[in-house]
């Protein structure tokens, strides 16, 4: 949904769905100039969705919004690899063009699949000049340690390039023995 910044569209949607039967999920909202953008998952029972969609949609308090609604399908079982190794990735240096364009660009040669991105623009008082956070959560199947090495040394190497004041990556591994002879590597500067 996206409309005119006005206090209160969050509660009025969020009610709307929850006067339905929907449960939102996982939600995003952010201002943007003059425009609000709502992004939300809302689970809801099937024979409720078209009940719910209807009611969002003639809402006359919602219409400045211009509510988009859509089904996701789930993902069938066998038709994509389990991830086994996120990664969570954050960012933070002079704004420059050209800066998110590099980080995923980074992320995607690596084969790692984007679960989330969020940027944001703040002031930094004590340099006197804008600074660009980017803030990303990925995942792989690939496990070994080779891949995760290289991926880690990877994005690594955005510091030098992007001049980032702030590169902080976390690795986290369903093999905690892994992560165990990491940190030990890691307090050991190897």
């Amino acid at each position: 949904a996206s409309g005119p910044d006005k206090t209160g569209w969050v509660a009025l949607v969020a009610r709307a769905v929850a006067d339905e039967g929907g449960n939102v999920t996982h939600s995003r909202m952010v201002r943007l100039g003059h425009e609000f953008i709502i992004l939300m998952h809302v689970s809801v029972e099937p024979e409720r969705l078209k009940t719910l969609v209807k009611a969002l949609n003639t809402d006359k308090r919602l219409l400045p919004l211009n509510i988009r609604t859509s089904s996701l399908t789930r993902r069938q079982t066998g038709t994509y690899e389990r991830p086994l190794v996120g990664f969570s990735i954050k960012c933070v240096g002079e704004d420059q063009p050209g800066m998110l364009a590099t980080i995923s660009e980074r992320v995607s040669k690596l084969g790692l699949s984007v679960d989330n991105i969020a940027t944001e623009l703040r002031m930094d008082p004590s340099h006197s000049r804008r600074e660009f956070v980017v803030s990303c959560d990925a995942t792989t199947a690939r496990s070994d340690e080779e891949s995760i090495d290289r991926a880690v040394h990877d994005i690594s190497s955005l510091k030098a390039d992007l001049g980032l004041d702030v590169l902080d990556i976390r690795v986290l591994h369903e093999n905690s023995a892994y992560m165990a002879r990491r940190e030990t590597r890691a307090r050991q500067g190897l």
